[in-house]
């Protein structure tokens, strides 16, 4: 009985020691150590493509469990912690189900990418091809791509309303250089699209900013989303050149304040990436920090998803699959949380630091890669 009991007391020892360092699924235990930097040692071409491939893996993580704004349906329907790209649902509680439904019914799978997700392919062929950003070439792409779709929401792997305004003013014959051609919408697709324009000009900040501008101006009209955009992709462009996450707001203050003022004119804009800090205060850490995005905001709109992902750059900033798969466990519009996160994080932690079922996982994974190599080789040789 003495021998038992001493051997239950050593594997109570043992277990209790063994939770005390676990982590939770989705949470982590209130010990964790908060890191403030990513790898310094990697080749700016490991960057380039961890960014461009970030965005896009980022993307596709979020396609298949898209829009679940109740995290108890979002659970219900993938488990307590969603690892891997899945298949959209056909039947389930969620009220967006029809989104779901009319992109399985398409052929959307696990590894597929979202309409998102084509203008950002669309732009790397176009780049990979151009050598260059050709602002025509790219609009005459979307105006093919314009001719598959009728403008309304249930086309193509689903139109969201930046796209559908875009459309429309196309549709009633309005230029691309009509400053008036975009939408008033205030998401994130030009942010997105613009990390491969941050990868192409990444040496020239001033650069960055100008094309990601002129860029945003085929869909967005506004400049709230052009103050928003225009930092992200500035600070994609920092962190393939290695800048450390403590000294982003130096590296943005040594841009020149003129070309800030004319493409991102709002100048709190350019501090938002600062709001991330909050995780690493160990008054305000979460446990779960995929719950961000109930603080922030799980909702379309640029202001919400932004500062949520700088708080998990900041919160994993050495971690690519923690930082991206807290963005889509997040609910909401996970897949623009996860999408944004995404190019930060590859950009941080280089293709070599995305985990390899991610990669060979995305559809026409190959292909992407030699694009994404071929936009490293353009750059790195500017």
């Amino acid at each position: 009985m003495k021998k038992y009991l001493i051997i239950c007391l050593l594997a109570t020892l043992v277990f209790s020691a063994f939770a005390e360092g676990i982590q939770e699924v989705g949470g982590e235990s209130m010990r964790a150590v908060i890191k403030k930097d990513y790898p310094a040692n990697l080749t700016e071409k490991d960057r380039i493509m961890g960014a461009i491939m970030g965005v896009l893996i980022g993307d596709a993580l979020g396609v298949g469990c898209h829009w679940y704004y109740d995290l108890a349906i979002l659970e219900e329907d993938f488990g307590p912690w969603i690892s891997n790209y899945v298949d959209p649902k056909m039947e389930s509680n969620n009220r967006w189900v029809t989104v779901s439904q009319h992109r399985y019914e398409l052929g959307v799978r696990a590894g597929d990418v979202s309409q998102t997700g084509l203008f950002i392919i669309m732009l790397l062929e176009s780049v990979a091809e151009k050598g260059t950003y050709d602002r025509n070439d790219f609009a005459a792409r979307v105006d093919e791509y314009f001719k598959t779709i009728d403008g309304t929401n249930y086309q193509g792997r689903y139109t969201d309303t930046a796209i559908r305004q875009t459309w429309a003013n196309r549709h009633n014959g309005i230029s691309w250089d009509d400053p008036e051609v975009g939408a008033i919408a205030i998401t994130s697709e030009a942010a997105q699209m613009g990390v491969i324009l941050s990868a192409l000009y990444y040496k020239d900040p001033e650069r960055v900013a100008k094309e990601t501008f002129s860029n945003l101006r085929l869909f967005y009209r506004n400049d709230f989303a052009a103050a928003a955009s225009v930092p992200y992709d500035l600070h994609v462009a920092g962190f393939i050149s290695g800048v450390p996450l403590t000294d982003i707001k130096k590296y943005y203050g040594s841009i020149d304040r003129s070309v800030l003022s004319k493409y991102a004119r709002f100048a709190d804009s350019k501090s938002q990436i600062e709001t991330g800090k909050t995780a690493w205060n160990p008054d305000l850490q979460l446990k779960k920090p995929y719950l961000i995005s109930q603080i922030y905001g799980a909702h379309c709109e640029i202001q919400q998803l932004l500062p949520a992902a700088y708080y998990l750059i900041h919160r994993y900033p050495d971690n690519y699959e923690m930082a991206v798969l807290s963005a889509v466990n997040g609910g909401g519009n996970n897949m623009a949380r996860a999408a944004l996160t995404g190019g930060m994080s590859g950009a941080m932690n280089g293709l070599s630091g995305i985990p390899e079922r991610f990669v060979t996982g995305l559809k026409d994974h190959e292909r992407l890669l030699k694009l994404a190599e071929k936009i490293a080789d353009i750059a790195t040789k500017m």
